[in-house]
């Protein structure tokens, strides 16, 4: 049986309300540093993805390359990524996260595992990893969408 309209709605509506817990959650967690939730994702995108081109970032994000370009700045005034000219075009810059980088994502990501952990303390494993299928399909669809 195909989805209803109303079953599309529910869906919706409960993805918009996991993006606001985690913006909230986002928030919090990087109230103890000094960086900006905008950046902190930033830089916890480049250490999964290793050095990275500022406009490969922002397509990536579905930001403008500015948005990234000023978010790296922040980062690496704080020392928590360097930037260095791509070899092949010295136009573009490569960024990449410092060991510091390293450590405060280190802390963030404690902090994230924790709550998570706490939070859903009565599921089991297998439920995590299901739930975690269902989403990487839901933003897998929703990204081939966007960029076709």
């Amino acid at each position: 049986m195909k989805p209803t309209p109303e079953d599309y709605i529910g869906l919706i509506r409960q993805v918009r309300s996991l993006m606001e817990v985690q913006h909230a959650t986002t928030m919090r967690s990087w109230e103890e540093t000094r960086v900006q939730p905008g950046a902190g994702k930033l830089l916890a995108e480049l250490a999964y993805r290793g050095e990275s081109r500022v406009s490969d970032l922002a397509e990536l994000r579905f930001v403008d390359a500015s948005v990234v370009s000023r978010q790296a700045a922040q980062l690496e005034k704080l020392g928590l990524i360097e930037r260095r000219r791509a070899p092949e075009d010295r136009r573009a810059a490569l960024l990449s996260v410092t060991p510091e980088g390293e450590k405060v994502l280190d802390q963030w990501r404690q902090r994230q595992v924790d709550a998570m952990a706490e939070a859903l303390s009565d599921w089991d494993a297998d439920e995590v990893a299901a739930a975690t299928e269902h989403l990487e399909r839901i933003n897998a669809a929703l990204r081939s969408r966007l960029s076709s």
